[in-house]
């Protein structure tokens, strides 16, 4: 291990944060004394006012040492490893900058949304995780090509390149790639293999084990982690405080007749119970396979119960800045949050800013257009154009499979950029 640099300090972080595990092993490797602390908790701590006046952006993970303060992984990381990792030439630091960059931008959000179903921090969304395969299987065929003669990623020793790329890797290899998925990338494997073993990182993070059988998305996990708000129960009549007696008038004013109450119909029933159950058919959606989720739905679907739309809107040339795009769509779901027993919806949002367009599939209760069950559902609809599938027909079947798997990588053109899910 090289001389130790005289830097010293201690780290903000949660457990198991690969960023701030890479800063340990570069501490090591830099010969580096970074202590964690103890009592940090994440959305707490770093919401304290001691906190934000040393990292007032409230970035985790963080360093406090003597010499200053430091709330950046890659800084960190740059710091407590010294000049070895780091690079010791101006090229050789921007081509371990490089990696590292790529690593941040490519690699890391790509992985995440193929591991956090797993863990159950986000939900199964088929097309996202596809997406994010892809985003991933084209960086490692990219890195795959790269290390073909290479043993490490810049130069002949290991630096913050191979460290940060390896550590972003680490989970994907041990809780998806298994023996199958690694064929594809023996060269980024064999790399893998040598980085990950070497006594600095074992000695922050142990043995890595490599993946056997693919993870998959945790319900229970997801659940848990999403529980639902419990309801609030309305108060019984002995529970109402008593009120104080009102003092008798002089003299009795006879009472006029209250007007007759207007009955308020509920959505739909007028409609006798239906074969198939939305809640049943929403819990599948989440957490079984599209096979599974149509076979339910052709057993169950019964044309007159329940029928599928499409929708598109009706002005896209209005649609240019991204976010605000996504809000009208978001608007729309707050706006229906009383629909939701009565009808399931995937809004899909294609296309770079002043060049989108917003459309999607529905699947609702009865054999017209649902929204227009309850004036307050009509709001964002009539801003969007609308057509009945004939379900009969096996196309349109196929449409509604192909929304249900989100099987979609663009629309005429326009890149998938978001998917909303009601």
């Amino acid at each position: 291990m090289p001389a130790p640099n005289g830097v010293s300090g201690t780290l903000y972080t949660y457990a198991n944060n690969p960023r701030a595990q890479l800063i340990q092993i570069a501490a090591e490797y830099g010969g580096s004394s970074v202590k964690v602390s103890p009592d940090f908790t994440m959305g707490v701590t770093n919401t304290t006012p001691e906190y934000l006046a040393k990292f007032p952006f409230k970035q985790v993970p963080a360093f406090e040492s003597a010499a200053g303060n430091l709330a950046d992984t890659f800084a960190i990381a740059s710091l407590v490893g010294g000049s070895a990792l780091r690079g010791e030439n101006e090229m050789t630091r921007c081509q371990i900058t490089q990696f590292m960059n790529t690593a941040e931008t490519s690699l890391f959000p790509a992985a995440c949304q193929i591991l956090y179903p797993c863990w159950g921090l986000m939900p199964n969304n088929k097309n996202v995780v596809a997406k994010a395969n892809a985003q991933f299987d084209s960086y490692m065929s990219s890195l795959e090509s790269y290390l073909n003669d290479k043993t490490y990623l810049v130069g002949e020793t290991v630096t913050l390149a191979d460290l940060t790329v390896a550590m972003y890797l680490r989970d994907m290899y041990n809780m998806i790639l298994d023996e199958s998925a690694r064929s594809k990338y023996t060269n980024v494997t064999r790399w893998f293999n040598t980085i990950i073993n070497q006594d600095e990182v074992t000695r922050v993070v142990g043995t890595t084990a490599l993946c056997t059988k693919p993870a998959q998305f945790d319900a229970k996990a997801f659940a848990a982690n999403h529980p639902k708000p419990a309801k609030q129960e309305k108060a019984k009549p002995d529970q109402k405080p008593k009120q104080e007696a009102k003092p008798k008038a002089a003299a009795p004013v006879a009472e006029q007749p209250a007007a007759p109450k207007k009955e308020t119909k509920k959505p739909f029933s007028d409609l006798p119970k239906p074969k198939m159950d939305m809640d049943t058919f929403k819990r599948m959606y989440w957490n079984e396979e599209t096979v599974d989720i149509m076979k339910y739905f052709d057993e169950n679907f019964i044309d007159g119960e329940w029928s599928v739309w499409t929708a598109t809107y009706k002005y896209n040339d209005e649609l240019t800045v991204t976010h605000k795009t996504n809000n009208l769509v978001k608007g729309m779901y707050q706006r229906l949050e009383t629909m939701k027993k009565h009808a399931f919806g995937l809004m899909y949002v294609f296309g770079e800013p002043n060049d989108q367009v917003i459309t999607g599939i529905w699947l609702g209760r009865g054999d017209k257009l649902f929204f227009m069950e309850d004036d307050n559902w009509t709001t964002d609809i009539v801003h969007y154009d609308t057509e009945r599938l004939d379900m009969s027909k096996p196309e349109n079947r196929a449409l509604f499979q192909k929304w249900v798997a989100g099987d979609f990588d663009d629309w005429q053109g326009k890149p998938f950029e978001k998917d909303h899910i009601y």
